[in-house]
């Protein structure tokens, strides 16, 4: 049961942070930019939504107790962490990057739930 809630918290979580990589790109080439840009200039898109995904997906596996789940939701945590570390590294600017690597924090401590739990 604690294992579907947190594949429950993960789907909701890569969700949400899926909105926001969408509206981050949607702004971009609403103001003029192409698709390409806004996902590979600098390439911070493409990962974001790439990991969000995978948590996304992930999660949803997970709350209908499919074996792999667990494992994706992981990787796609890990990718999301890793997009925070790489802009922090890159010195941008902590307001830039502050949310990725909390958000990272929590979505690979759910993995460690997901993954620790025994599937009832």
């Amino acid at each position: 049961m604690l294992r579907r809630l947190a594949g429950i918290v993960m789907l909701g979580l890569g969700l949400w942070l899926a909105w926001g990589a969408l509206e981050a790109i949607l702004a971009f080439t609403s103001r003029g930019g192409g698709l390409a840009s806004a996902l590979f200039e600098p390439p911070t898109g493409i990962i974001r939504v790439i990991s969000t995904t995978l948590m996304s997906i992930g999660g949803l596996l997970v709350v209908f107790k499919v074996k792999s789940g667990g494992t994706l939701a992981a990787i796609g945590s890990v990718f999301f962490a890793i997009l925070g570390g790489s802009m922090a590294a890159s010195g941008a600017d902590s307001g830039l990057w502050l949310d990725e690597v909390i958000f990272g924090l929590a979505a690979m401590a759910l993995s460690v739930l997901i993954l620790t739990l025994r599937r009832a």
